[in-house]
C-alpha cells in the first residue's frame, strides 16, 4: 500500500489486471459447456447474475464442501454438494466470482452482483452428491474466489446456497502459495550503515506467529486507520479476512481504541465478524479455543511515543492477562497474528513500507458472552464501564434497563458497612485482581475506564473485569489506580488483611521473580529469537520504526515519533525490553510486600515440609510430613491446608521448548482445609504423571483465622514406580 494515499479506481469504473481479465475469459469459456435453459439472461457485463435465487428450502442443499481447503496456485479446487431429493432438480450450478488484488469487490459494490459466472455440477455417482471442478487457471496466488451452488427445479424454483439472506451470502476461498522472505532495514535512509543494511526475514521466522490476511481495498483500509479519523464506533468498511486458510467475507472493520485512536500511525483495529460466521481463533500454540470470536481485537504492538517504552511489542499485555487468568480473575485470551492487508496488485514491493506486510500485531478476546462462556461464567449482565456502564452483554432474563449497575454504583457512593461489600462484590476474585494490577503497575483505571462489571447470576455478586493494560510495567504509566473498589475495599482493616493475605498466596505461587520471570521468557520466545538473528519482532521494527507515517500529519507526533524502538532498554533491543520486565517484577515485589506488611498482618511462621518416611518409594501414595517453626504448638493451628503444583523445569524429562508453560499457582492437588494441624499428608500418586516436576508445599491457619504464608516447597520429580504401574514422587 502506497502511502501517501494513492487512488485508484473502484466500482463502476474498475481497472481490471490483465490476469483479471485472462481469468475472466477462462471463467466464461467453461459457462459454454451450461445448458442454455439453466441460464439467465446476461448482464450488461455478459456473465451470469443469479442475485435473485431464492431460498424457499435450505434444507435442499447440504455438505458444501472445496478441495483443497486452501489450494495453491495451479491446483484444480473441486466444489461438492449433496442435494437432498435429486430426483426433484432440473439443474444444479456452481456460480463463481474471482476476485484479484487491487481490485476488491465489496458486497455493496455493483460488481458483486453482476460478476458471477456460472459452472454446471455434475452428479459423482453417489447418490445426491454433485461436483464440479474449477481448473488451475482459476487458482492465482492471493486470489480470493467467491462461490455459491444454486439448484433450479423442473418449475423453475431455485434454492442457493448460502442462501441470498445469509450474512455472508457465498461460500468462498483463499489461493495462497505461502508467506514470501520480507526484506527491511531499520532505516532505508540512514546513513549508519548499521540501520540503512537490509535484513532478509525468510518464511520460516515470519511463520512463527500464524498470519491473518485482510482483503479489501487500499482507499478502505487507508480511510480507517490514517485519513478518516472519528471516534466513532461505527463499521464503515468491509473486507475479507482470511485466518488459518478459512475465508471469513464480508467482515466490518474500523480503527479502535480511545482519545488515541489514530495517534500512533501503526493503529488498532476491530473486526466485526458476521452472524453464524465466527472466528475460530486459535492460541500461539495452535490450539483452539473453546468459544469462537464474534469480534476481533487488534493491539497494534507499539507503545504511545512520550512514555518511552516503545518495543515491548504486546509484551505488556500477553504477559499481564496472563498473570490475572492464572490468579483466577478471568480475562481476555491473547494471541500474536502477523497481519497482511492485500489491497495492491503487488504483494511485494521494493518500498519496504508498501505490500501485504504489515507486522506484528496482538489479538485480544472481546469481552462479551462468548467471553462469559470462554472462560466457564455463568450468563450474566457484562457492562463496559467507559461513560458511566453500556451494557456488552445481556444474560438471559437479566435486565436490560441498566438498573442492576445503577444500583451497584449508587451502593459504592454510599456504601459504608462492610456487610455491605461482601454482599454485592466478589472480595476473593477483587483481592486477586488488585494483586496482579498493582504487580504490573495496572493504574490507568480512574475515571470509570479499562473494566467491565460482571453481574454473576449465581451468587448476585459483582466482579472487575481487566481490559486495556498495556499502559502497565513501568512507574511513569498514566492513572493512579484508583479502581472502583479500592477505597471501599482496602479502606476496611479486615478486608484490607484479607487482601494482604491473598496478595502473599499470589506472591509465593505466581508473581515473583522466578515464576512470572518464566512467564515472560515464554510469551518472548513465541515472537523473538537468539538476539542478532533474525525475529519477528525484528521485522516489525523495520515496518515500523522509520515509517513515513510517523512523522506525518496524520499522528500525533508527540505519541507516534520516529526511531524510538528500545529506548528504554540500555541493550537497545527487544531483549532489553525483556530484562525491563524480569526487573519489574522484583521492584514491583517490594511494593507489594510492603502493602502486605501495612495491612497489619501479625506474623503466621510457616511450616517446614519434607517427605516423610519412605518418601519417594511409596508407589501408592505420597508421603509428606511437615513440622512448626520452635515455639509453635500444634495446639495453636486452627487448620492445615496441603497442596501440589506443577512448575516448569528445562532438565524434566516431559520438557519441551515450544509448549504451553505450567505454574505453580494452578494445583493439581489440593487437600482442602483440615482442622487443626496434620503433620504429614497422604498424597494420591495418580496426580502425578512421570517426568513432570511438582512443588509440594504446606500452610497452617492460627486461632484468629490468619493463614501463614505457604511453605518452602519440597521439589520433587515424578518417576515410573518400580513395578512400572504409578508414578510417584
Amino acid at each position: 500500500m502506497n502511502f501517501p494515499i494513492k487512488q485508484i479506481a473502484v466500482g463502476g469504473g474498475r481497472l481490471w489486471s490483465a490476469a483479471h481479465l485472462v481469468a475472466l475469459a477462462v471463467a466464461v469459456a467453461l459457462r459454454a459447456a451450461l445448458p442454455l435453459e439453466a441460464l439467465e439472461a446476461p448482464t450488461r457485463s455478459g456473465v451470469r447474475s443469479n442475485v435473485d435465487a431464492v431460498s424457499t428450502d435450505a434444507r435442499l442443499i447440504r455438505g458444501v464442501r472445496h478441495s483443497p481447503q486452501q489450494p495453491r496456485s495451479g491446483q484444480p479446487v473441486q466444489v461438492s454438494a449433496r442435494i437432498s431429493r435429486p430426483s426433484e432438480v432440473r439443474t444444479v450450478v456452481l456460480e463463481f466470482q474471482a476476485v484479484d488484488p487491487g481490485h476488491y469487490i465489496a458486497l455493496a459494490d455493483p460488481a458483486y452482483r453482476t460478476a458471477w459466472v456460472a459452472v454446471p455440477m455434475k452428479e459423482t455417482g453417489t447418490a445426491g452428491e454433485f461436483s464440479a471442478v474449477l481448473p488451475p487457471e482459476q487458482q492465482i496466488h492471493r486470489r480470493l474466489i467467491r462461490y455459491r451452488v444454486v439448484a433450479t427445479s423442473a418449475d423453475g424454483a431455485r434454492v442457493q446456497s448460502p442462501a441470498a439472506d445469509d450474512s455472508q451470502p457465498n461460500h468462498a476461498y483463499f489461493v495462497y502459495d505461502g508467506i514470501p522472505a520480507w526484506k527491511g532495514a531499520i532505516d532505508p535512509r540512514s546513513l549508519d550503515p548499521r540501520r540503512r543494511f537490509p535484513t532478509t526475514f525468510p518464511q520460516e521466522v515470519l511463520s512463527r506467529v500464524q498470519s491473518y490476511h485482510l482483503i479489501s481495498s487500499a482507499p478502505a483500509v487507508e480511510k480507517a486507520t490514517w485519513t478518516e479519523q472519528t471516534g466513532d464506533k461505527e463499521y464503515r468498511h468491509t473486507g475479507t479476512l482470511v485466518a488459518d486458510g478459512r475465508v471469513y467475507d464480508h467482515v466490518r472493520f474500523r480503527a479502535r481504541g480511545g482519545v488515541w485512536r489514530h495517534a500512533m500511525g501503526k493503529n488498532m483495529w476491530k473486526v466485526d465478524f458476521n452472524s453464524g460466521h465466527a472466528l475460530e481463533a486459535r492460541d500461539d500454540y495452535g490450539h483452539p479455543y473453546q468459544v469462537k470470536w464474534g469480534k476481533l481485537n487488534l493491539r497494534a504492538c507499539i507503545q504511545q511515543g512520550d512514555y518511552g517504552h516503545r518495543g515491548e511489542q504486546g509484551m505488556f499485555e500477553a504477559v499481564g492477562f496472563r498473570l490475572f487468568n492464572l490468579a483466577g480473575v478471568e480475562s481476555p485470551r491473547t494471541h500474536w497474528v502477523q497481519m497482511r492487508f492485500i489491497t495492491d496488485a503487488e504483494e511485494s514491493p521494493a518500498d519496504q513500507y508498501r505490500g501485504d506486510y504489515w507486522g506484528l500485531y496482538l489479538a485480544i478476546e472481546n469481552e462479551d458472552g462468548r467471553f462469559l462462556k470462554e472462560h466457564g461464567l455463568p450468563d450474566g449482565n457484562l457492562y463496559k464501564m467507559m461513560g458511566g456502564g453500556n451494557l456488552s452483554h445481556q444474560g438471559i432474563g437479566a435486565v436490560t434497563n441498566h438498573s442492576d449497575v445503577n444500583a451497584f454504583l449508587r451502593g459504592i457512593q454510599g456504601a459504608s458497612s462492610e456487610a455491605w461489600w461482601r454482599e454485592n462484590v466478589d472480595l476473593g476474585r477483587y483481592y486477586s485482581y488488585r494483586t496482579i494490577l498493582e504487580g504490573i503497575h495496572h493504574y490507568d483505571v480512574d475515571g470509570g475506564k479499562n473494566y467491565d462489571f460482571y453481574l454473576n447470576p449465581k451468587t448476585r455478586r459483582w466482579v472487575q473485569v481487566p481490559w486495556d493494560i498495556d499502559l502497565t510495567w513501568a512507574d511513569n504509566m498514566f492513572g493512579w489506580g484508583q479502581d472502583p473498589f479500592m477505597r471501599g475495599i482496602l479502606g476496611r482493616p479486615a478486608l484490607r488483611r484479607e487482601f494482604a493475605q491473598r496478595a502473599q498466596e499470589i506472591r509465593d505461587l505466581l508473581f515473583n521473580p522466578e515464576q512470572t520471570g518464566q512467564l515472560i521468557d515464554e510469551c518472548a520466545s513465541i515472537i523473538s529469537d537468539a538476539p542478532g538473528k533474525p525475529s519477528v519482532v525484528a521485522a516489525d521494527r523495520a515496518k515500523w520504526d522509520f515509517h513515513p507515517v510517523m512523522t506525518s500529519g496524520n499522528v500525533l507526533q508527540d505519541k507516534a515519533g520516529k526511531g524510538l524502538f528500545y529506548q528504554a532498554a540500555s541493550s537497545g533491543d527487544f531483549a532489553g525490553m525483556v530484562r525491563l520486565m524480569k526487573d519489574y517484577v522484583v521492584t514491583r515485589s517490594r511494593v507489594l510486600d510492603e502493602q502486605i506488611a501495612a495491612a497489619g498482618l501479625h506474623p503466621v511462621p510457616a511450616p517446614e515440609v519434607q517427605p516423610g518416611p519412605g518418601g519417594a518409594e511409596l508407589t501408592v501414595r505420597m508421603s509428606f510430613k511437615a513440622s512448626l517453626p520452635a515455639g509453635m504448638e500444634p495446639s495453636s493451628i486452627a487448620a492445615t491446608e496441603w497442596r501440589v503444583g506443577e512448575v516448569n523445569d528445562p532438565k524434566a524429562q516431559n520438557y519441551t521448548k515450544g509448549k504451553p508453560g505450567v505454574y505453580e499457582i494452578t494445583p493439581v492437588w489440593l487437600s482442602g482445609e483440615k482442622p487443626g494441624f496434620h503433620a504429614a499428608a497422604q498424597i494420591p500418586a495418580t496426580v502425578v504423571q512421570a517426568g513432570h516436576v511438582y512443588r509440594v508445599r504446606v500452610r497452617v491457619r492460627d486461632a484468629s483465622g490468619q493463614w501463614s504464608r505457604w511453605s518452602k516447597p519440597a521439589e520433587l520429580t515424578g518417576s515410573t514406580s518400580p513395578r512400572g504401574s504409578e508414578p510417584r514422587l
